[in-house]
């Protein structure tokens, strides 16, 4: 079996432009192949770009391995390599390269039986995927009015906002002021290194009726806090996509959220987004699958089909950005708020060079962080 990994960088280009413009640009696609046929995947590469640490887990580990060991399962390939890893810690970086190989796998396997991907995850429940609009993070006020009509026009009836602590809620009231109808949840990505601070927060916000507060507190898996929060706020709060493991999920669930944020591209791919849809199943906890919404479709595509077969997923984490109709031979297809995804994504290999990878400096101005770096 062989594993091929692909450095890329897919424009992120929205109007207007987002802070997040120059960032957003990095994906890292695995295609793995036998001697009939083949499979794609993706990790999410997370870190603020720091690819070469997923490409040397890949190329240092499971090419050697998977050219050696005969599994065909996604399942079996994932258990080992999180074996053989695990001492290098089976979480972040090392989880996100295993997904990308483990999801391929599942593509290799479709084809391989010519079914569809639903079919082998269970069967579908339903054709089409609630999605909302996931904005990055705009310098600007008028941006995000802007962007909140765009996507009600497009037929998106919840925008999500990732702007940092300082300017989210001028954000929040002035999409109040000119669309009541439409519902809003927020990103904070773990700004709030204390209760008191994430309380007063969630206290000047609620009046604006917020869906969900996603990861309020730093850090994110500070459980024993965030049950504290979670107590208190008005407020539904949501996590997961910075959890990998089903034991952290379990404690995320026992901190008392309300939404549960897996992502398919960090956590280890198909078998184990199953495992804790599972896990989530059994305590009643919702699902709303988070996914980059940056300009890449492709793990996304795995997400939209595991939400055809599994109806505990609510709604998915949706771009605002076009894809690239030319790297894919089949696209998600939205309607109305709802997506109707491709079933087996399939890369168009020799169109990747369009779409070289850009080697940069890439640091996402998370938190705090706006106001402790700056840009030369």
């Amino acid at each position: 079996m062989k594993v091929k990994p692909f450095s890329l960088s897919i424009p992120f280009n929205t109007n207007p432009p987002s802070d997040w413009k120059d960032t957003w640009d990095v994906q890292l696609y695995v295609k793995v192949e036998d001697e009939e046929d083949y499979g794609w995947g993706e990790t999410l590469v997370a870190g603020s770009g720091i690819i070469n640490s997923y490409l040397s887990i890949i190329n240092d580990i499971v090419v050697p391995v998977l050219s050696k060991v005969e599994l065909s399962e996604p399942t079996d390939v994932r258990t080992i390599l999180e074996k053989i890893l695990f001492s290098a810690g089976n979480c972040g970086v090392v989880s996100g390269a295993i997904s990308a190989v483990e999801m391929a796998l599942w593509g290799l396997k479709a084809r391989k039986s010519n079914v569809e991907l639903t079919r082998l995850i269970g069967g579908k429940v339903r054709d089409s995927v609630k999605v909302y609009a996931s904005f990055p993070r705009f310098g600007k006020i008028d941006y995000i009015i802007i962007t909140t009509r765009k996507s009600i026009e497009r037929g998106f009836d919840l925008v999500k906002l990732h702007q940092s602590p300082s300017s989210v809620i001028d954000a929040v009231k002035a999409i109040r002021e000119n669309y009541k109808e439409v519902k809003i949840a927020i990103d904070l990505n773990s700004p709030f290194d204390n209760l008191d601070k994430a309380k007063e927060f969630v206290d000047k916000v609620h009046k604006y009726e917020i869906e969900w507060v996603e990861e309020p507190l730093w850090p994110p898996n500070d459980y024993d806090l965030l049950s504290k929060l979670t107590e208190f706020s008005p407020i539904p709060i949501a996590a997961g996509e910075n959890e990998y493991s089903l034991y952290g999920f379990k404690k995320l669930i026992e901190s008392g959220i309300t939404y549960l944020q897996p992502d398919i591209a960090k956590i280890g791919g198909v078998s184990k987004f199953l495992e804790i849809l599972d896990l989530a199943s059994k305590h009643k906890v919702r699902v709303l699958p988070h996914d980059r919404p940056d300009a890449s479709p492709l793990s996304l595509i795995y997400t939209l089909n595991l939400g055809l077969v599994k109806s505990q997923i609510e709604m998915v984490e949706y771009t605002i950005a076009d894809f690239p109709n030319d790297l894919f031979y089949s696209l998600p297809k939205f309607k109305n708020g709802y997506i109707y995804p491709s079933e087996n994504p399939e890369v168009i290999e020799e169109n990747i060079e369009k779409y070289g990878y850009k080697n940069r400096l890439r640091i996402l101005h998370f938190s705090d962080l706006e106001s402790k770096l700056t840009r030369k």
